[in-house]
């Protein structure tokens, strides 16, 4: 599984926090040789798109200023950074770091990978994920809110796929959760996993 593109996906949904999740495990899972400057800078991008976004304005500034030059890094690193289209987003962190209410005015650029020749660089999203990457972006989600049945639902989803459903329900709403998080589908989602709770909990008491 790719957790850059867990990451980045993450990033372009809006979960700004998540997103450092999967990119700062890809970075640290790197050998300390290999680690290049890009990863760590869209760990910290992430990190102050997130600050600005949230509200924390004295934190962006400097998170921002701090990041290394997403493009002056993206190329010629051991890290994969070198599909990425980051000239956008490097320019919005510069201005970012000069004007601490940019976020509350305006949503930062997208992070791009290059695609086919013919379609240019693509903003991947979290419906672009293999199966195995949905459970990856909710496992990010439910560890930066505590959503306790987020992460129910992502470990029924990852037991799904283990036994090869990838059609399973607890998959597709997981994935509609991540990516717009709206009342009716916590809802379903909440329904499917007291279902799979109360049937786990019967069976365990045929045994007792």
């Amino acid at each position: 599984m790719d957790r850059m593109r867990v990451g980045i996906a993450l990033y372009n949904a809006g979960r700004y926090l998540a997103a450092r999740e999967p990119l700062e495990e890809r970075w640290l899972g790197s050998p300390a040789g290999e680690r290049g400057e890009c990863l760590r800078g869209l760990v910290q991008a992430s990190a102050a798109v997130y600050n600005s976004r949230g509200g924390n304005e004295p934190g962006a500034p400097d998170l921002a200023e701090s990041a290394p030059d997403l493009a002056e890094s993206a190329s010629g690193h051991l890290d994969g950074c070198e599909v990425i289209d980051v000239d956008a987003l490097g320019g919005w962190l510069d201005r970012l770091a000069a004007d601490p209410t940019l976020g509350e005015r305006e949503e930062p650029p997208e992070i791009r990978l290059d695609g086919p020749e013919t379609v240019g660089p693509e903003a991947i999203g979290v419906y672009d994920l293999t199966p195995e990457g949905v459970v990856a972006a909710a496992e990010a989600v439910a560890g930066t809110t505590d959503d306790d049945l987020l992460r129910a639902a992502a470990g029924y989803a990852e037991s799904a796929l283990d036994d090869g459903d990838e059609s399973s329900p607890f998959v597709t709403l997981t994935l509609d959760y991540v990516r717009d998080p709206t009342p009716i589908v916590r809802q379903r989602l909440r329904e499917h996993v007291g279902r799979r709770r109360t049937r786990t909990a019967d069976v365990e008491g045929l045994f007792e």
